[in-house]
C-alpha cells in the first residue's frame, strides 16, 4: 500500500524523503577526529552543534538529489524516480549520530562527482579529461576521509571497465588521484607548523583501529532488516542487469564493484561506526531502488519496505 502510493506518486516521494530527514533528531556529539589533513577543520566545525546539524542536513540533501539526477540522466532504472534519493537519504540518515557533517558525507560528494565523469566517458575517442577529472574527485575524497584511498583500485577498474586498456588514460587518473595530496602537502609545508608529521599521524590512526563493534537491539534490528532486504535485492539487480543496454550494464557493474570498495572502506576505517557506513549507501540505494521498482509480486516488496521503514524508525527515533 505505502509503496504502492510512493510509486505512483513521485512528488509525495519527494516531499516524504525531505520530511523523514527534516524530522530527524539532533544528537550532539563530539567527535575526536584523527585524519592526515584537515583535522583542525573538523574540530571546529564538530564545536557548533546545530551550524554541524543543518551543514549536515543541506549537504545529506544534495548528495542525494546529485546521485538521483545522476541515475535518471543515464536511464540506469529506464524510468525518472525519487527512489535513489530516497533510499540514500534513509539509510545515510539512519543514526541520529548521522545529522551532522563529517569527512566520509563529504567526501561522498566527490566519489558521486567521479561516478558522473566515469559515466560520460563512455565512448569518447579521447577521455583524458574525464579520467583525470574521476581520479581528482577521488583524490579529494580520500582527502578528506583516508580510507577512501582504496578507491584508486575502483577508479582503475572502472576505467577498464568503461573504456579499455589505454596507457595514457591510466596515468592520467593516477595523476588526478595524487595531485590533491601533492598540494596538501604543500600547503601544510608552506603555511602550516603540524604537531606530527604525517607517518606519526599514520600511526595515530592505526593505533585507534576499533576491533570490534557493539549493537544496541535496534541497531541489530536494523542490520539485520537491512541485510534481508539486501539479498532479495541483489539477487533481482544481477538478475536483470543483462536486460540493460551496454552502457547501463557497465554503469551496473561498477555499482557492484562500488559495494565491495565500500565495505573495504568500511573495514579499513579506524572508527567503523554509522559514519563509515554512508559510502555504502550510494550504491545500495540504486540497487534497493531497481527492487522496489520493478519486482513483480505484491506482497513481498510492500513487506520489505515496511519492514525497512520501521527498524531504521526504531534506531532513528529510539
Amino acid at each position: 500500500m505505502v509503496l504502492r502510493i510512493l510509486r505512483s506518486n513521485p512528488i509525495f516521494l519527494l516531499a516524504f524523503s525531505i520530511l523523514w530527514v527534516g524530522l530527524s533528531p539532533l544528537k550532539s556529539i563530539d567527535y575526536k577526529w584523527n585524519l592526515l589533513f584537515l583535522n583542525t577543520f573538523w574540530t571546529w566545525a564538530t564545536q557548533f552543534h546545530v551550524f554541524s546539524a543543518i551543514l549536515g542536513v543541506v549537504l545529506l540533501l544534495s548528495e542525494a538529489f546529485v546521485w538521483n539526477t545522476f541515475i535518471n540522466s543515464n536511464s540506469l532504472l529506464k524510468q525518472s524516480s525519487y527512489f535513489p534519493a530516497f533510499f540514500f537519504i534513509l539509510l545515510a540518515s539512519c543514526r541520529a549520530s548521522l545529522i551532522c557533517v563529517y569527512p566520509a558525507l563529504v567526501a561522498s560528494l566527490f566519489l558521486i562527482l567521479a561516478m558522473r565523469r566515469l559515466a560520460a566517458s563512455y565512448k569518447k575517442d579521447k577521455a583524458l579529461s574525464e579520467v583525470f577529472d574521476a581520479g581528482l574527485f577521488i583524490g579529494i575524497a580520500s582527502l578528506f576521509y583516508s580510507p577512501l584511498i582504496i578507491f584508486i583500485l575502483f577508479l582503475w577498474i572502472a576505467i577498464l571497465t568503461i573504456r579499455s586498456l589505454i596507457w595514457r588514460e591510466w596515468v592520467a587518473a593516477l595523476i588526478g588521484f595524487v595531485l590533491p595530496f601533492g598540494f596538501a602537502l604543500a600547503y601544510q609545508y608552506l603555511f602550516i607548523a603540524p604537531s606530527l608529521p604525517w607517518y606519526d599521524k599514520l600511526n595515530l590512526i592505526t593505533s585507534n583501529y576499533r576491533k570490534h563493534w557493539s549493537f544496541t537491539w535496534e541497531e541489530w534490528l536494523m542490520l539485520i532488516t537491512v541485510l534481508s532486504v539486501s539479498i532479495a535485492c541483489f539477487w533481482l539487480f544481477i538478475n536483470k542487469m543483462a536486460d540493460n543496454v551496454v552502457k547501463a550494464q557497465k554503469i551496473w557493474a561498477l555499482m557492484l564493484w562500488f559495494v565491495f570498495f565500500a565495505l573495504v572502506s568500511v573495514f579499513i576505517s579506524p572508527q567503523r561506526d554509522a559514519r563509515s557506513l554512508v559510502v555504502l549507501a550510494m550504491p545500495v540505494s540504486f540497487i534497493f531502488s531497481n527492487y522496489f521498482l520493478k519486482a513483480k509480486s505484491s506482497i513481498w516488496p510492500e513487506f520489505l519496505f515496511l519492514c525497512l521503514l520501521v527498524s531504521i524508525g526504531l534506531s532513528l527515533f529510539f
